[in-house]
């Protein structure tokens, strides 16, 4: 029985298994596509939560990753120096995680959505005094 067997049979379930070749393969299948239609792209790390994947998929041509919450990006910026450009597609409301979020902006480059104006003042008020502007991604835009 070879050793990668006896550890399978061996392992405490329910645990993650990864196939690495089969998952190098579609993310070079996918950016191929992207590729030869002229798209970039951001996956979003929702289908896998783990950093070494988005490190394949920014080495494979991905422009950044696509975190639903400010918690996601501050643990996959946080197990990788390779991630540097992420965009956050929930809105954000709270003074906890608005700060949470200007600290991440300090770190890495970082976008957001907006759908309503309570979230763009919320925004807005978190960056007045931050160094660097914080990128919008669609949405509204604030006036005033």
């Amino acid at each position: 029985m070879s050793k990668a067997l006896s550890t399978l049979q061996t392992l405490s379930t329910p645990a993650v298994l990864v196939d690495l070749d089969i998952a190098r393969r579609n993310i070079d299948r996918f950016q191929a596509y992207a590729d030869a239609h002229g798209l970039k792209v951001r996956p979003h790390i929702k289908t896998h939560k783990l950093p070494a994947v988005a490190e394949m998929q920014l080495r494979a041509g991905a422009i950044g990753v696509t975190c639903q919450k400010v918690s996601e990006a501050e643990a996959m910026i946080a197990g990788s120096p390779e991630i540097r450009d992420v965009l956050i597609t929930y809105n954000i409301l709270g003074a906890e995680k608005l700060a949470h979020l200007a600290a991440l902006a300090r770190k890495v480059e970082l976008s957001v959505v907006a759908d309503n104006e309570t979230v763009i003042d919320g925004l807005s008020g978190a960056f007045a005094s931050e160094p660097a502007p914080l990128l919008r991604s669609g949405g509204m835009q604030h006036r005033g």
